[in-house]
């Protein structure tokens, strides 16, 4: 496999002191190529990669402006110990290392290995060592505290991955480049540039369904980026799952699925009668959106040629998130698009991440549960929104130390402030991050990580559910500044210094105490190379290996796009049939059908929003990004803003029943009535001073991590949908006197 560069090839400099490297940006989930310029230990620039198979030369300002958060003077460079006063000292890496691993012998030794919690945030999915002996380290210590940020985005998906296809890690996505017909559920790719689904230039591709005659249909509370662009179906916020109900009642009613396509079903008998509740009328009452737009969007999807559902950030995040992507998957099946050009696809990588998940015993559902909730485990982790209580609950398995890598769950988690008061309380709290965040100003010590310009690696992640299939392993651009260490090698560490191998496996574990170390590098590559696409250790020479691809030093196409025809040999389960019969959907769908959703107390509802030049809530401190007039402002309807006197750029309070925030005003028509959205990840506090200037306020202020509050079948937060009232707290004009709530909480 030979790379064919064109003349423009990106690496070409005339300076021969320029370095060049081409990578994938390791922001978000779009993965896109760069081009990076380095003389020395500088970073010249940051480009897109014009010959990355998938990205295609596009790159958002996120990814080119990156090296100014390397260069920033805001930036942790050597680890950092707190004082008694709350302030930080300088140590070396021996003495903090040294410290930690003394503490937590010591909290282990007093109340074992289960005391001891790690938490990954969304970074550290594009470090694979590091993500690899997070996972490792988790399972030498044979604990359940382990927490990642997908249960405040997408664990919702892997419990519906494992119960329908057997593998938490088989996800489909959409097939953009074929589909006659997407309807788009609670997503914004223009400006996330696509959630579980890698597609390169986004934007371009969803217009060029139109351009080809096809449809896009936006679905969401807010007419975001996405909806400007086509057609927009406004509905209530968490009202997801009574509108793919009723569609899927009127697929059924309508002859779906074709005898073909049952034959791939197990559960349409259990499914029919699920949904017999989801009648237009009843979908009109509870989404807002007419019987006839239901019906008439039904019609339409099943009549096109090739159509796909694709729910994302706000489908995700309410209360009923896992009961939602459960409707969505058997919607996509019984219509007869699953595993279809035009449909939904399953991903298809240079490593088979089902398999190496599933060979190192980290898919499953349910095989325990929490200790004070008692909420299912996801692939081996307990939800975010559990930690405070595992905190401050006593009894045996308390979580009292706490690793975190690249993560701020005292912002992102759900009620903030409360996980942020428990995490005060801990014995020990270790925290990898490049900042002085909201988290890690309350750490004993604060350890500085690499970039993922400063290591080498891949985005595995993101590769299983890529448009155009390809491999890439890339180098480090550069080296990173004296001080920072990577995360796995931390973890390595300290985990020598508890006496512990961190692997999943019990065999590397055993080897490791006979001092024989197999490193998540060497395994993943040992994945790789025994593969579909591997080089078996020189019986195929035209295979794959890390060596090569760092050789080849950019990005090799695998196939034109995914294969279709796979559904059986991708399907985990025995009988290999999508597996729709679970007595927990039942059980969700009844507590949906008996929800009371209006509360005369609270009667907006608040929705986050994504911003183009945010990334969950650790790039405001970058300047470029910054500028300009980048404030956080609440959106509200001028239909909910008349009655309280509410003008743009008054201050106002927003209230629900579990916390409140200070934020200013927008009158926009972008929200329907009775919604208002908020931008979440920003009012900072910390060592990071741009952000910190910046202001706002914590959305997540207002949410709350409480067993009632949550999507119960996975612990993910709520995070939209949340019920909330307006106080104005400055206005030039009196409020009316049909105000929108009728009392407010005294200003905080």
């Amino acid at each position: 496999m030979t790379p064919t560069l064109s003349p423009a090839d990106p690496t070409s400099v005339a300076d021969p002191s320029v370095r060049v490297t081409r990578t994938s940006c390791g922001i978000c989930e779009a993965s896109c190529g760069l081009v990076v310029r380095v003389r020395g230990d500088e970073v010249l620039d940051i480009r897109p990669d014009p010959l990355h198979p998938n990205s295609k030369g596009f790159a958002c300002s996120k990814g080119v402006q990156f090296h100014h958060l390397r260069d920033d003077p805001d930036r942790v460079r050597q680890p950092l110990r707190r004082r008694a006063d709350g302030s930080f000292e300088p140590v070396s890496w021996e003495q903090a290392l040294d410290d930690i691993g003394r503490r937590l012998k010591a909290i282990i030794a007093r109340h074992g290995g289960e005391s001891v919690g790690l938490y990954g945030g969304n970074p550290i999915v594009w470090n694979h060592e590091a993500f690899s002996l997070l996972l490792g380290l988790g399972a030498a210590l044979k604990t359940r505290h382990l927490f990642a940020a997908a249960s405040v985005d997408i664990n919702n998906y892997y419990v519906v991955n494992q119960l329908l296809y057997g593998n938490n890690f088989c996800s489909l996505f959409p097939d953009v480049e074929r589909t006659r017909f997407m309807v788009i559920l609670g997503g914004n790719p223009v400006v996330s540039h696509g959630s579980m689904m890698t597609v390169g230039h986004v934007r371009e591709a969803l217009q060029d369904i139109v351009r080809r005659g096809g449809r896009v249909v936006v679905i969401d509370p807010r007419r975001s980026e996405t909806a400007q662009l086509f057609e927009h179906l406004p509905l209530r916020p968490d009202a997801d799952a009574w509108l793919v109900a009723a569609m899927l009642r009127l697929a059924l009613q309508r002859g779906c699925p074709r005898p073909e396509v049952a034959a791939t079903l197990g559960g349409l008998a259990f499914l029919q009668t699920l949904v017999e509740v989801a009648t237009p009328t009843r979908a009109e009452q509870e989404t807002g959106i007419p019987a006839a737009r239901i019906e008439q969007l039904t019609r339409d999807f099943i009549a096109a040629d090739g159509a796909v559902l694709y729910g994302r950030w706000g489908a995700s995040l309410g209360q009923f998130s896992t009961l939602t992507k459960y409707l969505i998957e058997a919607f996509n099946a019984v219509t007869g698009n699953l595993d279809r050009a035009g449909g939904a696809l399953f991903g298809h990588s240079m490593i088979d991440i089902e398999k190496l998940m599933r060979d190192t015993g980290q898919i499953g559902y349910d095989r325990w549960r929490t200790r004070v909730e008692g909420i299912p485990e996801v692939f081996g982790t307990a939800p975010l929104a559990t930690m405070a209580a595992e905190i401050e609950t006593p009894g045996n398995g308390q979580l009292r130390a706490l690793l975190v890598s690249h993560g701020n769950p005292a912002m992102s988690g759900p009620g903030g402030r409360r996980l942020e008061r428990a995490l005060g309380q801990l014995e020990l709290l270790v925290s990898m991050d490049p900042y002085l965040t909201e988290t890690s100003r309350l750490a004993h010590y604060v350890l500085p990580p690499t970039l993922w310009l400063e290591r080498e690696g891949f985005p595995i992640f993101t590769m299983a559910h890529t448009a155009v299939p390809y491999a890439q392993w890339s180098p480090a651009s550069v080296r990173p500044p004296e001080g920072a260490r990577d995360d796995g090698w931390i973890f390595a560490e300290i985990s020598r210094r508890i006496g512990v191998v961190p692997s999943p496996l019990a065999l590397v574990r055993g080897l490791g105490r006979l001092g024989i170390t197999l490193g998540a590098r060497t395994l993943t590559d040992l994945a790789l190379r025994t593969g579909e696409h591997g080089d078996w250790f020189g019986l195929r020479p035209s295979g794959l290996s890390r060596r090569k691809l760092l050789a080849v030093g950019g990005p090799l196409l695998l196939k034109p796009r995914p294969p279709t025809g796979v559904l059986r040999q991708r399907i985990a389960h025995r009988d290999h049939r999508v597996h729709l019969e679970h007595p927990l959907f039942a059980a969700e769908m009844q507590r949906l059908a008996q929800r009371q959703s209006n509360d005369p107390a609270y009667p907006l509802h608040i929705i986050s929003v994504r911003e183009l030049r945010s990334h969950n809530s650790w790039l405001h401190n970058i300047p470029k990004l910054m500028a300009g007039e980048r404030v956080q402002r609440l959106r509200v309807h001028p239909q909910d803003a008349r009655p309280l006197g509410l003008h743009n750029g008054d201050r106002v309070r927003v209230e629900s029943r579990h916390g409140a925030v200070e934020v200013m005003a927008w009158i926009s028509d972008e929200v329907m009535p009775g919604v208002v959205a908020l931008p979440h990840g920003w009012g900072h506090r910390g060592g990071w001073r741009r952000a910190v200037e910046a202001g706002g306020a914590a959305f997540n202020d207002l949410t709350s991590s409480a067993y009632v509050d949550i999507d119960r079948p996975s612990g993910q937060a709520q995070l939209t949908g949340i019920a909330v009232r307006l106080c104005p707290l400055s206005s030039a004009t009196p409020p009316a006197t049909d105000t929108v709530t009728t009392s407010c909480s005294p200003s905080a």
